[in-house]
C-alpha cells in the first residue's frame, strides 16, 4: 500500500513521474548467488528472464498536462492512449532503459553465443562498442545518481591474505514488481522488434 508519507517522500526526492504512485519500498536483503540465478548466463531461459524485466511491458503513454511536469518538449513523439484514444506521449522508463543496459553488458560477456545471432552484434564490433559505452554511461551515471549507501562486510579465508566482500546485505528497495506492473498498464507497446 502506498501511504500518503511515501508518496509525499517520492514526490520530494525523485525527478518528477505519473509512476510515483507505483512506488512502495520494501527491505531486502541481496542474495549474490549465480548459481540457479535465472538471468546469469546465456540462452534463450535468460533472454526471457531478462525480456520480463526489461523489455516486456513496453514504453508508457502520458497525458499532454503530464508532458509539461516532465518538462520534455511537447514537439516529442505523440500517440494515442491505447484504451481511450487520447492524445499523449510515448515515454519509457530509465529503470527498464537501465536494464537493457545491464542485459547488453551481459551479452557482450557471452559474445561466443550471442555474436551468431545478429541483432546489435550484427551491426559491427564498432557500433556494439559505440552502444556498450553508451550503457556503461547510463548506468554509472544512474550509480552515482542513486549513490546506494548500503554497507557490506568482510570475511578472510583460511590461506588467502586478501579479504573477501560479504555482498548479501540489507537494502531499502522500491518493489520493482509495482513499477513494472504500473508500466504495464500504461503500456503503448514497443517500438522496436526483439531480434533474439
Amino acid at each position: 500500500m502506498v501511504r500518503s508519507s511515501t508518496l509525499k517522500h517520492v514526490r520530494d526526492f525523485s525527478a518528477w513521474s505519473p509512476a510515483a504512485t507505483a512506488i512502495q519500498y520494501q527491505s531486502v536483503k541481496y542474495n549474490i548467488s549465480t548459481k540457479g540465478n535465472r538471468f546469469v548466463g546465456a540462452g534463450p531461459k535468460v533472454d526471457q528472464a531478462w525480456r520480463e524485466i526489461s523489455y516486456d511491458m513496453g514504453d508508457q503513454w502520458i497525458s499532454k498536462a503530464d508532458i509539461r511536469k516532465l518538462g520534455m518538449p511537447e514537439t516529442s513523439l505523440k500517440v494515442h492512449h491505447p484504451q481511450t484514444g487520447e492524445d499523449g506521449y510515448r515515454v519509457g522508463m530509465e529503470a527498464f532503459h537501465q536494464l537493457h543496459c545491464i542485459n547488453l553488458l551481459r551479452r557482450v560477456t557471452y559474445k561466443e553465443y550471442y555474436e551468431p545471432l545478429g541483432g546489435e552484434f550484427g551491426k559491427g564490433p564498432e557500433e556494439l562498442q559505440k552502444h556498450t559505452d553508451h550503457c556503461i554511461e547510463v548506468l554509472r551515471l544512474n550509480t552515482q545518481c542513486n549513490a546506494d549507501i548500503g554497507l557490506f562486510t568482510f570475511y578472510m579465508i583460511d590461506g588467502d591474505p586478501l579479504a573477501w566482500p560479504e555482498l548479501n546485505s540489507n537494502h531499502v528497495c522500491r518493489n520493482f514488481d509495482r513499477v513494472r506492473q504500473w508500466a504495464t498498464e500504461h503500456s503503448v507497446g514497443n517500438m522496436e522488434i526483439l531480434s533474439s
